[in-house]
């Protein structure tokens, strides 16, 4: 922590905390975009080892045939060799990392090599739908090449287009991640207000994110700008469960999560 004019602030880091739902504070090291763009080199690579070895294959295997079958069969093999590698290409282009992700928990054979591994923001594996969604629209972020790079700084985890749809996160898993109890709400005001809230009021997995994102940086952040980040989000909330008490935004938000863990 750092005070300057008498204002205390967090200095820029590449760490971004998650509450996992089990209320437990997790410290992931952000994979930057040059180590990350590493990891994608040996991605392409492989990729491209692996297309020339296959089709090398795959030609040896149809001459293979071909000596032993009647040379009416000729055509017929010349086609699947041309299917399999039109096939081939497009499913390396296109599915090969989501593939990986998808069955080696966030991992590409890239990524396994610089130690990354794609999380949720919520601190879990990523899903199947996840993964082949960040990768798909891979190709829109290499369409917006000049512009991507402002957009991932203007993100705390570092995020391309892929990665903020799909809310997702790329770490560095060879670096120390941290992981601890955080705060515990145990204040009169805090627990007065979580028992005023309706028990009906379902928190929804986006919710729930959001408040796992706000109360992992709440501790650092000064009160009157914690006033000032959980007052819209405390407001529409009020609103929907017919919340009559005027309360502090910022203890009405830590209520809530409070509630709904209490509620799990």
């Amino acid at each position: 922590m750092t005070t300057q004019n008498g204002v205390s602030y967090k200095p820029l880091d590449v760490t971004y905390d998650v509450i996992a739902p089990e209320n437990i504070l997790f410290r992931y090291v952000i994979a930057g975009p040059f180590l990350r763009l590493w990891a994608w080199l040996w991605d392409v690579t492989i990729i491209f080892a692996w297309l020339v070895l296959s089709s090398v294959g795959a030609a040896f295997l149809s001459m293979q045939i071909l000596r032993m079958v009647d040379g009416k069969w000729e055509d017929v093999l010349i086609a699947l060799f041309w299917t399999f590698g039109i096939a081939n290409i497009f499913f390396s282009i296109w599915f090969w990392n989501a593939t990986c992700e998808a069955l080696f928990s966030g991992r590409t054979f890239g990524k396994m090599i610089c130690g990354l591994r794609t999380v949720t923001i919520s601190e879990g594996a990523i899903s199947v739908e996840q993964a082949f969604l960040r990768n798909i629209l891979r190709a829109a972020d290499w369409a917006l090449a000049p512009f991507m790079v402002v957009v991932m700084g203007k993100t705390d985890r570092m995020a391309r287009l892929g990665d903020l749809v799909a809310g997702t996160i790329v770490v560095n898993e060879r670096v120390m991640k941290e992981k601890k109890r955080p705060i515990s709400f145990n204040e009169e005001k805090i627990l007065t207000i979580a028992s005023h809230i309706p028990d009906e009021f379902v928190v929804s997995e986006s919710l729930r994110g959001a408040l796992s994102i706000y109360l992992a940086r709440r501790l650092d952040t000064a009160p009157a700008r914690r006033y000032e980040l959980a007052a819209p989000l405390a407001g529409a909330l009020a609103r929907r469960m017919s919340f009559s008490y005027q309360v502090d935004p910022d203890a009405f938000l830590c209520a809530l999560w409070q509630k709904t863990l209490n509620n799990s």
